[in-house]
């Protein structure tokens, strides 16, 4: 995929094109999603109404297929996907052991949920590119407005710029108390059961995560800091990819078979 589509969220002069059409993006998937489910909400809907057993990785993959078709597709296929999508929400309720209702209409999950990608982004080019700098950041931040309206999240329930977005993670990740179907979805996507795929094979990209994790979400999730040697190895990564990525031609995710369906529609 060249470009986004005529009228889609994002034209090709954002920064939210220029980034989130990255494959690079894909090594925070997985640091998003766990946050996600950090909100006892958020993790009760996916342990009770989804296929995270049976299909680790299903969740994950909808959800960057769901948001780059919302961002790039035309008009029409963004509010089918909008649609589909809060038809699918509306299914999901229920009650937390401590009594607490949960849906997953609530705006103020919604919103977090959008906020763990758009955190998620800044942080990996923060890591391992380095192309933003603080006026880019907050120019991000400023377009990702738009994914939240466009998800119909109250404007007030919205930080009004990036420093306030910054006060917002923070807090909630402060607060946030994971609970024990939030660690049993964390070791589910952390060691994916896959048929062919040694559990092994997952250490580099559970080296990733876990760097990229707030301290205190680890702790909370009982995953364990990561070794001088490990820590070493992810910073010999993040080095080597700054200092090189510029030199090598940038893969778009529409380039990989894996998202190619929705960015076929967005063309």
């Amino acid at each position: 995929m060249s470009r986004p589509a005529r009228g889609a969220l994002y034209d090709r002069r954002t920064l939210t094109w220029k980034h989130n059409n990255q494959a690079i993006v894909l090594l925070g998937g997985p640091r998003a999603a766990i946050l996600q489910i950090c909100d006892p909400g958020v993790a009760a809907g996916v342990a009770s109404y989804s296929t995270f057993k049976s299909d680790p990785l299903g969740r994950l993959e909808r959800t960057l297929e769901s948001m780059l078709a919302i961002s790039f597709a035309p008009p029409k296929e963004r509010e089918r996907v909008l649609a589909g999508l809060e038809r699918a929400h509306s299914r999901v309720s229920g009650t937390l052991e401590d009594g607490t209702e949960y849906s997953a209409l609530d705006r103020d999950r919604q919103y977090w949920v959008l906020a763990t990608l758009t955190d998620t982004v800044i942080e990996i080019d923060r890591r391992y590119l380095g192309h933003m700098r603080r006026a880019d950041r907050e120019a991000y931040y400023e377009e990702s407005k738009r994914m939240a309206a466009a998800f119909g999240v109250p404007e007030d329930l919205v930080p009004p710029d990036y420093a306030a977005f910054r006060s917002y993670f923070a807090d909630k990740v402060a607060t946030l108390q994971p609970t024990a179907a939030s660690r049993e979805i964390t070791r589910e996507l952390m060691g994916p059961r896959i048929r062919g795929v040694p559990g092994f094979a997952w250490l580099p990209f559970n080296l990733v995560t876990t760097e990229l994790l707030p301290a205190r979400m680890r702790r909370e999730l009982h995953l364990r800091d990561l070794n001088a040697m490990e820590l070493a190895t992810v910073r010999t990564a993040q080095l080597s990819t700054r200092n090189s990525i510029a030199h090598v031609p940038n893969i778009a995710l529409g380039q990989i078979p894996f998202f190619s369906a929705p960015q076929r529609r967005a063309a």
